[in-house]
């Protein structure tokens, strides 16, 4: 990952009264949801972030800090997404009805209890994307939540309020969380091992960039719990984890179906989108409370996963019957060897020579070299 994701606030003044700097000054509570989904077969790559808040009276402003440059038509907005069959109680991990509906928002209910009020993000207007230039591996961006969205937050009332949105992570941002390694091993083999390294990381304050490290550090927010989901191939075996995950499941293909296609999707659609969706794993971290508020968060995981290499394995075998052929076709055509047992002998002699001496190493490392650039340059 190139560096670590922010997110603080700008306070709102009270009584036209700027919060104090120093001491304890109150700040507001915020739990987390991060999904990411990475789905190579279905071309799927996006982090999904919700932000449920509390204290929200002293939000003027709030910022996420990405450590890449990103477009406002990657940021999508799931409020809508979230009513489609299911969704909600997916996302909130329990039974969830919808109650009052506005243009700009709508309340929820749990077990008969007011649950949270999810608000409606107009991108390009509630928020917006602002570059940062000084950023340690090279240039990012801010989502600025404006004072229009803050507003309409402060206003809502009494209980949580909770946003969503989505980032297409494509173009720069594509390998913002992942680091793919092919195996370095002999390419003349039927497969091949990929490693995959994925790692979020949240306020690691010694990867700020210097115009966010000052800004972050004055305004935080009281960060009760942050939930992470990664959400993986069936083919992708975990190898390691960091930090202990909290719980492993298959997806739950007719409750995600909507919610993952963005969209409500039909009775002939279904079939197909779950059977797509069977072949997923969600990994959960879990940390912090509402006790022991967290000041940061880090998730590495690997995967592994096997590539097909048939096409250089069969090449290995046409090269290796080529130079049999011609070695027997040498030996018949000066010592009339035929298919005597001494010829056989001296081909598989030479063949032994070839491997010991180093040549099919070389040309595997020089095949290898060309595959690897042929498809960096195809991607």
């Amino acid at each position: 990952m190139n560096g670590t994701l922010a997110i603080w606030y700008e306070p709102e003044q009270v009584n036209g009264i700027q919060p104090p700097q120093d001491g304890t000054p109150e700040q507001p509570r915020l739990e987390i949801h991060f999904n990411l989904w990475r789905d190579t077969p279905s071309k799927t790559n996006f982090l999904d972030m919700g932000l449920r808040l509390s204290d929200v009276h002293l939000l003027k402003r709030i910022y996420f800090y990405l450590p890449v440059p990103v477009e406002i038509d990657q940021v999508i907005d799931l409020s809508e997404v979230m009513t489609f069959a299911q969704t909600l109680d997916a996302v909130f991990n329990t039974v969830v009805e919808i109650g009052e509906e506005t243009d700009l928002k709508y309340t929820t209910i749990s077990n008969g209890e007011p649950f949270v009020t999810v608000h409606k993000v107009a991108v390009g207007a509630d928020v917006k994307v602002a570059p940062v230039e000084d950023g340690i591996k090279g240039p990012g961006c801010t989502l600025v939540f404006t004072e229009k969205i803050c507003q309409r937050l402060r206003s809502a009332g009494e209980g949580d309020q909770y946003i969503r949105l989505r980032l297409n992570l494509v173009g720069a941002s594509k390998s913002l969380f992942t680091q793919e390694i092919d195996g370095q091993g002999s390419i003349f083999v039927s497969s091949t091992q990929r490693l995959e390294l994925t790692e979020l990381r949240l306020n690691e304050q010694r990867s700020f960039p210097p115009s966010i490290r000052k800004k972050a550090q004055a305004n935080p927010f009281k960060i009760t719990r942050v939930h992470y989901f990664l959400i993986r191939e069936l083919g992708h075996a975990l190898v390691t984890q960091h930090a202990p995950l909290r719980k492993v499941r298959r997806l739950e293909a007719k409750l995600w179906a909507s919610y993952l296609r963005g969209r409500a999707i039909s009775t002939k659609q279904a079939a197909e989108e779950e059977r797509l969706l069977s072949r997923l794993m969600i990994y959960h971290w879990k940390e912090g409370n509402p006790d022991d508020p967290i000041e940061d968060f880090t998730a590495f995981a690997s995967f592994q996963a096997s590539t097909p290499g048939l096409l250089f394995y069969m090449i290995g075998v046409v090269l290796l019957g080529a130079i049999g052929g011609a070695l027997g076709n040498w030996g018949e055509k000066h010592w009339s060897f035929g298919g005597s047992l001494a010829i056989w002998s001296l081909i598989l002699a030479a063949l032994w020579l070839i491997a010991w001496s180093g040549l099919w190493t070389w040309l595997e490392r020089k095949l290898a070299q060309l595959a690897r650039f042929s498809l960096r340059a195809f991607r």
